[in-house]
Order: C-alpha cells, then structure tokens, then sequence
C-alpha cells in the first residue's frame, strides 16, 4: 500500500504539471492499473495449487515430450544393395523411425530417389510408392496417437496438452473457496474454480493401451507405448507424463481374395473390383477394413438382399507367409441367416396417418396395392392426401429393394414438414426361408395443425435510431391437405433519434420520428410446382416451392413516408448434400413515395444517384443462387454461394419488339419507371478447427451491381455497404465509402455510403474461456466502391492507384456465450485505417483511440 500511495501522489504531480497535455496522463493512468493488476496477480500466485490434493495423488502439468522411434542402441542398421539404394524398405526400423520423428521428410526421399543416377525406373517408381505408402500411414497414425495421449491440464493454452498459462486462476479459486460455508464461496466455486487434474485423472497407463491398439489398427503389428510419470524437482506434488512410442515395421497389404461369395453376389464384387478400398501394396489398416465391409453391404442391399449386414464380411489374414506383409481373404460369414442369401423385392403398400392427438384409426382406404388408413373426427375425408405420400415413394411393386432409395424415401417424407414423427418398415410377406416379398408399412404421426412465433427486439442503428421492434407470425401445417405450409407474419418497429444526429429544426422534432409496419403471407410446397412439368425433377431430391407477396409502410419523421409492395416465386432444389439450388424466375417489387418532406427534397437533389435509387420504381427480377457446401470428419467446412440476379431486362425485351429503344430512358411499367440491372455475388467461407472447442474462421465477399438501360443506378435495396456487427466491426453501419468519400452532413449520412461494388475479408480466430463462455480475435478489412464517378461524390470510383489506401481495416475482440439455442454475441471493434481523411497522417489515421471503438450486440456468429 505504501508503493501505491506514493505512486499515486506522483501520479496526481504528472498530471498537475502536464495538464495541458494528455498524453502523459493517460499513459500514467495506464502504469497506475497495470501496477494494480501485477500486485493482485502476486497476491493470487501465493496461493497453493495443491493444498487439497487427496493422499498419494500429484497435480498433472501436461505432457513433457511424445518421443517416436527406437533408442539408439536398439536401431538396426540401413541395409543397402550393391547400387547404394535402400532396399526392403518396409523392413528398415531407421526410416519409420525417422518419418515419425520428423527427421525425415517425404520430399526428401522423393528428391534422393529421383536424383540417384544408379536407379533403373522400375526401382525408381517401387521406391516412390514405398516412400509414399510408408509417409501417409506415419503421419495418419502420428495423428490418432498424438489424440489418443492427449489430455490437458488446468489452465491449459487453448486446451494444450504441453503449455499452460503462468496464472492457473481456476485452481487459485478452487483451493480458496472449496470449503467455505458462504453463498459467495459456492458461486465462486462454481463460477471461476477448476478442479484439479490430477495424474491418475490422465490415466496414462490406459492412454498408452489405445495408443498401442491404434498402432496395430494401422498396420504397426509390432508397436510399443510406455509412459514415465515425471515429478518436479521442486514439488514433488507435481509432475508431468513423458510418453515413447515405438511403432516397429510398417505391414502391408499382399495378395487379396474374395471367396466364396454365393449368387448374384460373386459377379456383382467381381464388377466392382475398381471400387474396393483394399489395394495389394497399401498400408494395412482397419479403417479400410471396416470400409469394405460397409460397401459391399451397401452394394449387396440396393440390389435387393434386405438382410445383408456389414458384419456378415469377415476377414482371415496371414502375417506369417511373407515377413512385414498381410495377405488377406474375404469372404462371407457361414453362420449369416438364410434370409440374408435371399434377394426382395416390394409388395403392398400400407400407409396409417394419425393426427397428434390421436389414437385410433377411423377410416380406410384401398387402392390398387396400395392400403391407406387414417383418424378423422369431423369429416371423411383424410388429413393428408394419399397423392402427397405416394408422390414421394420411389419404387413400384415387384421392384427390387434398395437401400439408397429407402433413405431417400424417408428423408423426403421428413422434409414434408408436417409430420412429428414417421417410420417406415419392411416385413415379409412370410416366415418361410424362400420368401422374396417385403411389405412397407409406413406409419406417421401429423404435427400439430397450428403453430405461432412471438419476436420482440431493440435496434440501435449508425445513424442513431433506437427503439422497439415487434413481430408475430403464425403458421399453418398442412394447409390444403397435401403438406403445404402457410405462414402469416405481421411486424412493426418505432424509432426515436438520440444523440447529435437530432434533426434541428425544433419543429420536426419528436419522441416517436420514425415507425415501420408490414405484413407477408408465403405458401411452400414441399416439392416443385409448376403446373405439373415438375414431377420429374422432384423425384430422389430435396425440393420446394414459395409463394410470397408482402407489404410494408416505412415512416422517416421529417423526411419521407414509403410504400413497398412485393410478390415473387422461388424454387429451392437440393439432388446432393453438397449442392443447393435457389431459382427465383419471378420477382416483383414496386416502391412508392407517399411523402417527402423538404429537407430530403433538398438531399436528393444534392444527389442525383440517391435520387433515381430512392424515386418510385418497379423492379421486375429473376435471380439464382448456387450454394456448395462440403463437411470433412475433422470438423473442416467449405462453404461457396455464387449468386446472380438481373432486373428489367424481359420487360426491356418486350419493350424493343414494340419498337422502343433498348437504351431509351425513363420508361415505364404501371405508371413507374422500371429498374434494369445485373448483379454478382461471390461468398466464401472456410472453418478450420484446431481443437473441439477452437477454430479459425475466414470469410470473403465479392460483388457487383451494374446498371444499364433504363437505369443509372440500381435500386438501393440492391446496393452493397459495409460496416456493423457482420462486416467491418471497427465502424458503424453503413459509415464506410463508397471509396475515400465521406459526407460532412452526418445527420442523414449513411443513406449516402452506399455502393455498385464491394470487397471485404474477414478472420476470426475463436476459443474456449469459462464454461459456456467463449472468445474470438477478429481482423476485418473492406469497402464498397462506385463504377462511375460521381461528382456529388468525390473520391467514391475506384481507383487502382488508391486500392490499398481505400481498404478499411479494423480489429477486436468478442465474446459469444452459447445457450445450446442461440448464440449471444458481444464484439468491440477497433478501427485501424480508416479510407477517408481524418485529419492524421499515416496508416493507423483514427483520430482518438476511445472514438474508434465500436460496440456490437448481436444473436449468432457474423459469419
């Protein structure tokens, strides 16, 4: 206390003597807390971290070292043949060690083999494929024993195995407050404390036994694993696990044959021979092994054998033939049931459909093979048609059962969206051992008829509205009777201006300024509708139609009242898991101005590409949208949206048969000039997990607008900004661009910032802290341009000269707090170089470091 009050005192002289200047009172306000923080942190470090630590147990502190390979008295020497080259490589101990060691790289030994004159080709290409081989299969099972060993201590670098932080606070607390009697102890306990990871908790003797078992699992037969527990010299309560591992010889994979298969099955493995998993010369290993059985299980049942399991595939294998080498047979079980030898094929049809709040079938049904039983209190009819159901069924009697058409059935039935629970089951038609007939029973359950959804939210936007916004939205399940879907939504918002962005004509001003109603209905299909051309496309995909139109009344208090009205029909088409279809051919949205005050008069007559952006207009459209996405099993995602979408360019067409001019402005479609544009997006997103719980993800953004025709700029709608909790998180919404310009007005400034062209990237790196609570370190960059320059504008086309210099960059960090059904977001932004003229030279130009921060709430990732 007495360093911190004579600090304290100098502190307050600095500030009295250098009042003028704020640096360097800021800087010893800075000094002042960390001086705090580094007392408080030595306060803490005195506490034990293993005052309660149960008899004969040692705090674990990570893993010391994975050692690979053989000690060195035990390493058998490189056998060479007359030639110099390595020869029997599968044998040599030396490079298996080396490869896991990482003291020898594939490259190197392609780069020597190539190199060495002495080899003829054929030696050259096996040595190669050796190299290759024995490469992959170390660094594979490298990585399955590297996790099989892992585990972390407290306080753990992002859950590393080997690093800790030097401040180990969860155990701190948990010493402290482990016995306390108080409320306040519990919560902290509860909150911060991290029970102690002892090394019997690590439990490395059964590590090393699933590491061993994973060597073998690769083809390391003769494979070893010990650990050695590793007590501190300082604290023989602590210790750490050192753990070798000695993989031996690599065995591969011999002569392989497939025996005594029976029927149809014997020619349909020969046929797809090309197709196995197992090739003479791979590295032995049991993934393989297991992927084998599974294809030709799948192979065998979507050609009809219904009872065929991948555990009637066994293997017999001989390691003793030939040394380092696994030949193998495979062949069928002898003991598998009759029924498995016997091909099916479909019989009846028997479908049962119940509402959720029945029990008992009234009525039925029978048509053709087809048998149809249902619940019904008021009426005869069913409460689903039979069409609906059957439309979805890919088969036909008589034909062959098939796995994959099964799995297709049963996804498109859930797809339907009104049912709460289905099932589809195969019986046969008898118990004899030569029956070949499979009835499908399909049982359903509906959802219930009715559902509704309440929203209510608060939006604080850049230009400093804030206010209240309330939805509500119902739906109907199964509206006509054929599974249709529709849902009726009505919403609204007011907005108050706070802070210096209040209109300051005193008799504009108000409380209530600017408020915002709307409502929509959409009716969706689940399958392609289009006066029955689309049966076809529907069949063994992922399909669905949307009819929507939508109205909403936009009040901006002393500015403008707005109309838009809206309709469109869009298809969504999904054949693959990776590929995602969305066509809309038809889109209408018409925008009418209601009233303009004469302060925006005055704005868009500043402006005149904000003028014909913001004027009344109808916008006839059709767009497409392609998504790609593809999942790997380590957690990595790819994610690829290219859309496109273009405007007035049929009615335009319509328009020159009549003998208008393509280029011809200013005309008009029910009474209103009709915009023409063709617009270009590209999105990328990539997710790279480093460990369960951390991941880095990046994002980028390429798109474009371009008018032509009957327009000089597009709608704003269908202009680009950037900035915000999604974009740029250093700056506001719309606060950036377009280029290096920047309105002096800031009162309606964003409608302004606004553009044809936009760039942006993003990288987050996210991790683990407190239970629920998570982290991310972000870095964002981007703007939005203008193709034509504009002189109400100035410094707002993109200049190739200026790219670099136009680019915005901004920082941060966040924290998102998981509640299993949404994601709360909290991210402050930090602007680093902003690309307008802020009054500083240099690349970081933000004028105060505090004014540069920005605050964003939000629910769910950014991207």
């Amino acid at each position: 206390m007495i360093v911190l009050n004579s600090y304290n005192k100098r502190k307050v002289g600095l500030h009295e003597a250098n009042r003028s200047h704020g640096t360097n009172s800021h800087l010893s306000f800075i000094i002042y807390h960390l001086s705090c923080v580094l007392l408080l942190s030595l306060c803490f470090t005195a506490c034990s971290t293993t005052d309660h630590l149960e008899e004969g147990e040692q705090l674990y502190l990570g893993i010391s070292e994975v050692a690979y390979g053989h000690k060195a008295q035990s390493k058998q020497k490189t056998k060479k043949d007359s030639t110099g080259v390595i020869t029997a490589m599968a044998e040599a101990y030396s490079v298996v060690e080396d490869l896991f060691s990482g003291r020898l790289d594939a490259k190197k030994m392609h780069n020597y083999v190539q190199k060495n004159d002495s080899l003829t080709r054929e030696q050259r290409d096996s040595l190669l494929r050796e190299a290759d081989v024995l490469s992959q299969a170390t660094a594979t099972v490298r990585e399955e024993v590297d996790a099989a060993l892992a585990y972390a201590p407290n306080a753990a670098i992002f859950g590393s195995s080997y690093k800790t932080w030097p401040w180990p606070i969860g155990l701190w607390v948990y010493n402290r407050y482990v016995e306390s009697p108080t409320k306040f102890g519990h919560w902290m306990l509860s909150t911060f404390g991290a029970q102690p990871r002892t090394v019997n908790m690590a439990n490395p003797r059964l590590r090393v036994q699933v590491a061993r078992q994973t060597l073998r699992n690769y083809g390391f037969f003769q494979g070893r694993a010990e650990f050695e527990v590793q007590t501190e010299e300082s604290d023989s309560l602590k210790a750490r696990i050192a753990y070798s591992i000695y993989p031996g010889p690599l065995f591969r994979l011999g002569t392989i044959e497939y025996q005594n298969f029976f029927g149809l099955t014997d020619s349909l493995v020969r046929r797809t021979m090309p197709k196995s998993n197992l090739h003479t010369g791979d590295a032995f290993n049991v993934l393989n092994l297991n992927a084998e059985r599974s294809r030709l299980s799948e192979l065998f049942r979507n050609t009809g054998y219904y009872y065929f399991r991948p555990e009637y595939i066994t293997f017999r294998a001989d390691t003793i033939q030939t040394p380092n080498t696994v030949h193998l047979q495979v062949r069928p079980r002898a003991d598998m049931p009759a029924q498995a030898r016997n091909r099916f094929y479909m019989g009846r049809t028997n479908v049962t459909v119940l509402p959720y709040n029945a029990n008992a079938v009234t009525d039925s049904i029978v048509r053709h093979h087809f048998s149809y039983r249902w619940a019904s209190e008021d009426s005869k009819k069913p409460p689903i048609r039979l069409g609906a159901i059957i439309q979805n069924l890919y088969y036909e009697r008589g034909s062959l059962y098939r796995q994959r058409l099964h799995e297709m059935i049963q996804s498109k039935l859930s797809g339907m969206g009104v049912f709460s629970n289905i099932q589809m089951s195969y019986v046969p038609r008898d118990s004899s051992d030569t029956c070949d007939t499979l009835d499908v029973n399909i049982f359903a359950i509906l959802d219930k008829p009715w559902d509704s959804e309440l929203e209510a939210k608060v939006t604080n936007k850049s230009n400093g509205l804030l206010g209240p916004g309330l939805s509500y939205g119902v739906t109907k399940r199964n509206a006509f009777r054929g599974a249709e879907l529709l849902n009726f939504k009505i919403y609204g918002s007011y907005e108050w201006q706070t802070g210096a962005t209040v209109v300051e004509a005193a008799s504009d001003r108000s409380l209530l300024n600017s408020y915002e109603f709307g409502a929509s209905a959409t009716l969706t299909y689940p399958r392609l509708k289009f006066f029955g051309l689309m049966r076809k496309l529907n069949r063994r995909a992922e399909a669905t139609t949307n009819y929507k139109i939508d109205a909403n009344w936009m009040n901006r208090s002393s500015y403008f009242q707005m109309v838009n009205f809206g309709g469109r029909i869009s298809y969504t088409y999904q054949r693959s898991r990776r590929f995602k279809h969305e066509l809309t051919p038809l889109r209408l949205d018409y925008t009418m101005l209601t009233y303009r005050s004469a302060r925006f008069d005055e704005i868009l007559n500043s402006n005149q590409a904000l003028y014909v952006s913001m004027r009344d207009q109808l916008v006839p459209s059709m767009g497409y949208t392609l998504t790609y996405t593809r999942r790997w099993l380590s957690g990595h995602q790819r994610t690829l949206i290219l859309g496109a979408k273009q405007a007035g360019n049929v009615t335009n067409t319509i328009y020159a048969m009549a003998g208008r001019g393509r280029q011809e402005r200013n005309k008009h479609l029910l009474g209103a000039p009709y915009a023409q544009f063709f617009k270009l997006t590209t999105e990328w997103r990539e997710s790279f997990p480093l460990t369960p719980r951390s991941s880095i993800a990046a994002r980028a953004f390429l798109g474009a607008v371009w008018s032509y025709g009957n327009s000089t700029m597009a709608p704003y709608a269908d202009l680009f900004n950037v900035g915000g909790a999604n974009s740029i998180r250093g700056f506001a919404v719309r606060s950036l661009g377009p280029g290096r310009y920047h309105p002096a007005n800031s009162s309606w400034s964003y409608v302004d910032q606004v553009g044809n062209l936009k760039m942006e990237a993003n990288v987050e790196y996210r991790f683990p802290l407190v239970g629920g609570l998570d982290g991310a370190v972000f870095l964002d960059a981007g703007n939005v341009w203008l193709m034509r320059p504009d002189s109400d504008r100035p410094g707002a086309a993109i200049d190739a000269s200026e790219f670099f210099n136009d680019i915005a960059l901004g920082t941060g960090l966040g924290f998102r707090y998981d509640l299993d059904f949404l994601v709360l977001r909290f991210d402050i932004g930090v602007g680093i170089h902003a690309p307008y003229d802020t009054g500083r030279s240099g690349y970081y130009n933000m004028r105060r470091f505090w004014d540069s921060l920005g605050f964003h709430i939000a629910v769910g990732y950014p991207f």
